[in-house]
Parts: structure tokens; sequence; C-alpha cells
């Protein structure tokens, strides 16, 4: 879906997405009786134009919620939740990327076999690492709720030290948070101690279907694709907004 086909009116092109929601492949899943045609129903029940599947070290929920989404109907994100010393990170790759090939991106990764649903699992490697071999997948690199203690990147018991040439990074696309209130900051680089501007995005997080799309994003994306999320984020201002700043704070 190109940006003018995209629907207009009241929210004026943007769309609503949900780039953390994980299935039963994460161990820690509230149900795992829970079918990928339920998460796909709940998240259009949701109003979603998009989400990212992101589980626990592993790609495996992947495929079977892209399956049950039929085309136009919802757009699926195959991601990762990767957990690391520093935190825990999302790896977003393109629609329609195959999940068999991504196995060999945990590998590179550093992240155990063992460790698939596994959150309390460590990467070999630290999120700064990650950064850049998320990069050199062409995806794109979030640290997840970053705010959390203890797996937000800001939370960890790493040091100050560790945590700014984590932000710093070239390689890091945006930021997830949980303090809204927070997002004008980050977006202008006057969080103290952490000058380099960001795009920011909230997610649900969702371990349960009725979870789905509770801190959405709103996002005018030209299209619906990983091109697109790059456009999002490169254009934060414009292109992203929280529920309360859309209008009647949807």
């Amino acid at each position: 879906m190109r940006e003018d086909e995209l629907p207009s009116g009241p929210l004026e092109g943007f769309l609503k997405v949900d780039l953390h929601i994980h299935t039963p492949e994460s161990r820690c899943y509230s149900d795992p009786r829970t079918t990928p045609g339920q998460i796909v129903d709940a998240a259009v029940a949701a109003g979603l134009a998009a989400i990212a599947v992101t589980d626990h070290n592993t790609f495996r929920g992947v495929e079977h919620v892209t399956e049950a989404a039929s085309p136009g109907r919802l757009a699926v994100f195959p991601g990762v939740e990767i957990s690391t010393r520093d935190g825990h990170l999302l790896a977003l790759f393109d629609v329609h990327t195959p999940t068999a090939g991504l196995q060999e991106f945990l590998n590179n990764a550093g992240v155990s076999p063992a460790a698939a649903g596994d959150g309390s699992m460590l990467a070999a490697h630290g999120m700064e690492d990650l950064l850049g071999k998320i990069a050199g997948w062409e995806g794109l690199a979030v640290p997840a709720h970053i705010e959390r203690w203890p797996t937000g990147f800001l939370q960890s018991s790493q040091s100050r030290r560790a945590k700014i040439a984590i932000h710093s990074s070239p390689h890091l696309s945006a930021l997830e948070i949980t303090q809204p209130e927070n997002k004008r900051l980050w977006n202008t680089g006057q969080m103290r101690n952490y000058p380099r501007k960001h795009a920011c995005i909230q997610g649900s997080d969702a371990h349960d279907p009725e979870e789905i799309g509770r801190r959405p994003t709103y996002m005018r994306l030209p299209s619906i694709d990983l091109k697109g999320l790059r456009i999002a984020f490169a254009e934060y201002e414009a292109r992203i907004r929280f529920p309360l700043e859309m209008p009647q704070g949807r």
C-alpha cells in the first residue's frame, strides 16, 4: 500500500501499529493454547494495520501469524526480542522475509538455539554490537521498553558510559519508551546525558491477545514495509504520533 492509498479523514493518513507482540512461542506467554488466528483477530479488532511478532530469542511464531493474516487484512513484520546483558532489544525485518534465513541472523548474534522462547537467556554479544549486526542484516534495531527495570537498557546494571554508547550508536533506529510523557525530550535530544535525537515508539509487549494494541503508535507510512518504517523513523516529527497526540486522543 502506497502513501497515496492510505486512508484520509480524522487520522490524516496515520495508521495504528503495534511493533511488540508475543505469541505462545515465548515461554512466558499467558496461555499456550492461544492460536495465531486469535492473535490476528485481536489485532484487527484493536484497529491495527500492522504488527511485529517479537518473541523472545526466536522467530518461530512469525510464520504462523503471517499465515493467519489474510492479504490486506493485517501486515506482519518478522521480529525478535533479544535478551542481552544491556537489556532487551527488538530487531525488526521486512514483511515476507523468510524466517528460515533469519535463524542464521540469530546464530550470528550469539543467540543459542536453547534460548528460543526464553527471555532469561542472554545473547553472547552486548547490545551495542548487536545494533551493528542488525543493521548488517538490513533490519531495524529498537531497544525495548528502555525505562523498565531490569530489562530496559536505561535500567540495566551496565555503566552510564555503556548506556550512552548504545544511545549514540548510528545503528540505533528508534527507542521504545514506556513513559510517553518523555517522548518530546527523546525526540529533541533534551534528555540529560542522552543528547542524540531519536524517534520514539511505544508497544504493547502483549503476552495475551487482550493486551494487543494497548500501547499503540500511529505512523504515517509511505508504504507498509521496512522502507516505510525507515522513513517514518527518519521523519518522526511529521510521521509518528502517540494516542494523546492524535485528534480526540485516539
